[in-house]
């Protein structure tokens, strides 16, 4: 008897293409920045904010913006309006969109007495729970606490 000898033949050899993964990679990665860009949206327009030293983030809602530039123009979500209607379109906005928060966002160089007129007018109406955003300080960053919550002893 002969003896057949047996050739090992190694043709599936395993190998890992990298060009696909590099592909998905990427396909999350942009999907991530899109969605983050979309995510932190401001409806304002161009103003120069003041440097806050305290205050903490606002909450992840769609806000209602009050927006006051330097010129002394009122916007409210990018659309100008006279100081008279402000509360019937703010209120209009409210039964809209429910219960999203005010945002009160002033031009540095606007008139201050704006600011407070509008601000005597939303206390009136009822409104007088609102923010004022600006942009953090430089310097306050060693002196702001995170969000600490008054109840936690």
């Amino acid at each position: 008897m002969r003896q057949v000898r047996r050739v090992r033949r190694s043709t599936n050899d395993v190998h890992v293409e990298l060009t696909p993964m590099i592909d998905v990679v990427f396909l999350l990665l942009t999907f991530f920045v899109f969605s983050i860009v979309l995510m932190v949206r401001a409806d304002v327009l161009d103003v120069n904010l003041p440097q806050l030293t305290s205050g903490r983030s606002a909450e992840r809602t769609v806000p209602i913006t009050i927006a006051i530039n330097e010129a002394g123009t009122i916007f409210i979500n990018r659309d100008e309006i006279q100081m008279d209607s402000v509360i019937e379109r703010l209120q209009e906005l409210k039964t809209e969109l429910g219960d999203s928060p005010l945002v009160l966002a002033v031009d540095t160089q606007s008139d201050a007495g704006i600011m407070i007129t509008l601000a005597d007018k939303l206390t009136g109406a009822g409104m007088g729970e609102f923010s004022i955003i600006g942009n953090q300080s430089k310097e306050s960053d060693s002196n702001v606490e995170e969000d600490i919550d008054p109840n936690t002893p």
